[in-house]
């Protein structure tokens, strides 16, 4: 009696119909084409000007915001008839702004994606005296990014 050291006769079909389906070239995707119409999210600077009119001190605060969440902010104040000035770096991802001038406030929405200006205008002092008075002092908040 012989016995068959071989491979069963069974799994070198198998194998024959596997090698057959099987592909012999490298399935590559297809390269990538550069995205022209989309620009990429990039912190962005910005200027911002404090304007004061009057005879006493006012203060400002701002702030960016992510779905109305301050992500970054800034602040100044300015006396009598002077102009403040300075920059800062609007965050990639805002898509908002806030701005407080005296007691005035007002928030904003924009495309992260592109410009952003703002104005708001405010006071302080003025009102009704107590036991002092404060004189009034109006301010404008201008921002450009």
């Amino acid at each position: 009696m012989t016995t068959n050291r071989g491979l069963h006769p069974g799994l070198l079909v198998g194998m024959a119909v596997l090698a057959g389906c099987t592909e012999r070239n490298v399935i590559t995707a297809p390269s990538a084409r550069p995205l022209t119409a989309t620009a990429a999210l990039v912190d962005r600077p910005y200027t911002w000007t404090l304007t004061c009119q009057g005879k006493s001190v006012l203060f400002a605060q701002w702030s960016w915001t992510e779905n109305g969440v301050a992500i970054a902010s800034g602040s100044a104040g300015c006396a009598y008839d002077e102009t403040v000035s300075g920059t800062g770096v609007r965050p990639a991802n805002a898509n908002g702004f806030t701005a407080e001038v005296g007691t005035n406030s007002k928030s904003w929405t924009f495309d992260m994606a592109g410009p952003f200006k703002a104005s708001l205008s405010g006071s302080t002092g003025g009102g009704r005296c107590v036991f002092t008075c404060w004189p009034k002092e109006t301010a404008k908040l201008t921002v450009d990014s």
